[in-house]
């Protein structure tokens, strides 16, 4: 489905589309203009208009005289724009609810279940694979202790009729180990989550990135999340999505997490002003916070230390560290 988005830094953006008729559907979003969508001629269709109804029953009808699946998803849409506009921010919604609940398609609660369910495997694979390198090394440090057992008996029996014997063995079992080891990598090898295509994505990206924008004036920032995460799965190429995230994670003084969201949001919008803006911004402000971390740790390693040394009557402060401009390393010796 292709896209043309005019965009708007605030509210909506009614005269974005222009004034002949549009080819396509017209998507209004809050905050970002609106989003001509032209539809493919394979649409897909979940049921037939009855060929007798009348003029009220075909008031979501198409040209073609077929049912249009998100009719009722974009009327209460429009709904909750309105709301929207007028501070309403329950009744939007509300409003935004019924677009989802009635958007055919996969729901968001079962694409959130199976990214849950993708996210389980891959911690268990995880714990697999450190099991498996553990068991690796476990294995190689006796290989290298029995080989160096059979040097030394091997030196001591120069005469025993035996070398070179079991060589054609040995190599066809390392062959096979190899391939195993091969094959049990591949299936432990970590793998992204894809989440399935939606015939309707675009639009259910939009509609819970709306209702996410309305729980944000609110404050109910966990909420939101949760709708820009469903938003994300439904299109993950829409960008205000990853930008109201990243509102939310901004507020829940998750920085680093705000700002992978804005990188992503600018990847997929790259000419964007605002979303440079939000990064730059988002940069400085997690480079303040590593520094205020780094402090923090290393007050606690020194009280840590200087509890230690306190049993000897010293403490840190009795040492200083100095550091080579030649090699960038330190050396402490007793100040």
């Amino acid at each position: 489905m292709e896209s043309n988005s005019v965009n708007n830094e605030e509210g909506f953006d009614l005269d974005a589309i222009p004034a002949s008729e549009p080819e396509g559907d017209v998507v209004y979003e809050l905050g970002c203009g609106a989003t001509i969508l032209t539809p493919p001629h394979d649409r897909p269709l979940t049921e037939e208009g009855p060929a007798n109804a009348n003029a009220n029953d075909n008031e979501n009808d198409n040209d073609n005289g077929t049912h249009d699946p998100i009719a009722s998803s974009e009327e209460c849409k429009q709904k909750g724009n309105e709301c929207f506009k007028q501070g309403a921010y329950l009744d939007a919604i509300d409003f935004y609810t019924d677009a989802i609940e009635a958007c055919p398609g996969i729901k968001g609660e079962d694409l959130l279940n199976l990214q849950a369910r993708h996210e389980e495997q891959e911690r268990e694979k995880a714990n697999q694979r450190y099991q498996r390198d553990s068991d690796r090394r476990l294995t190689n440090r006796n290989f290298k202790r029995n080989n160096q057992t059979n040097n030394d008996n091997d030196n001591d029996n120069d005469n025993d009729g035996n070398d070179g014997n079991d060589n054609g063995n040995d190599n066809g079992n390392n062959d096979h180990e190899q391939s195993k080891s091969k094959d049990e990598d591949d299936t432990l090898a970590p793998k992204e989550f894809t989440p399935p295509s939606h015939p309707y994505g675009k639009y259910m990206a939009i509609y819970n990135s709306n209702k996410a924008a309305s729980l944000i004036h609110l404050g109910r920032f966990s909420e939101a999340m949760t709708s820009c995460n469903i938003a994300v799965l439904a299109d993950p190429t829409y960008p205000k999505a990853y930008i109201r995230r990243m509102t939310c994670h901004e507020q829940t003084e998750e920085i680093d997490l705000a700002l992978r969201d804005a990188k992503k949001a600018l990847e997929l919008s790259l000419k964007n002003r605002d979303i440079q803006m939000h990064v730059k911004r988002l940069e400085k402000k997690e480079a303040e916070r590593m520094e205020k971390l780094k402090e923090e740790t290393m007050g606690k390693l020194k009280d840590l230390g200087n509890s230690i040394l306190g049993n000897f009557g010293m403490s840190l402060d009795n040492f200083k560290a100095e550091k080579d401009p030649n090699t960038g390393s330190y050396s402490v010796r007793m100040g």
